[in-house]
């Protein structure tokens, strides 16, 4: 059985169960009084997480975590292939984000509708547009609300992979990228998590 204390830097996962890192001592009654139960995990290309994967940002040689809006700059559309167990889907993308939690980088999101038991990944994948359409959808996300626009590519799947013409690093619940690759699967993992939660 595993509880959740927000220490870390963006505390996504808690942040999404209700916990927040000014109320530590919240989390700690939690973990000695809460119940565990059963919630899914994510596998990317056999590495769990618990709240989300994906790749875009490339990486960098300082240990300087970037901002938002820097790692956004960042971004370079890249031509991707993604097939799932119903479809398929080609086209230029900055990033494809596998949640299992709706939360990331510190709050974040695309949609709360988010369910941890449901078996399925919310998959969404960022469309090559003008990078200053997107500045305000960060900055409305910034104050709390979801980053959608029409052109986001949303699935609700329990497998997913993804080939790309170029290498991409991803990332799995803000870990460092590993290799470089130009292949990557996500699904929800077999395994269940036994996590404490209100």
């Amino acid at each position: 059985e595993l509880a959740i204390v927000p220490a870390g830097t963006c505390n996504d996962f808690a942040r999404f169960i209700g916990l927040r890192r000014r109320r530590r001592g919240q989390a700690f009654r939690l973990a000695c009084q809460g119940k565990a139960a059963p919630i899914d995990l994510g596998s990317m290309d056999g590495s769990l997480f618990l709240n989300n994967a994906g790749f875009g940002r490339q990486p960098v040689s300082s240990r300087k975590r970037w901002r938002s809006f820097q790692a956004l700059r960042s971004f370079r559309p890249t031509t991707m292939r993604a097939r799932w167990d119903k479809g398929s889907i080609e086209g230029s993308f900055y990033m494809i984000l596998a949640c299992n939690a709706p939360f990331f980088s510190g709050g974040l999101h695309f949609s709360k509708k988010v369910d941890l038991r449901d078996g399925l990944l919310d998959v969404y994948m960022m469309p090559a547009i003008p990078k200053w359409k997107l500045f305000p959808l960060l900055a409305l996300g910034r104050l709390g609300r979801a980053a959608r626009f029409k052109r986001l590519v949303a699935l609700r799947v329990p497998r997913l992979e993804v080939e790309t013409e170029f290498d991409m690093w991803p990332q799995a619940d803000g870990e460092p990228p590993a290799d470089a690759t130009r292949r990557v699967s996500f699904s929800v993992s077999p395994e269940k998590a036994m996590i404490v939660t209100p």
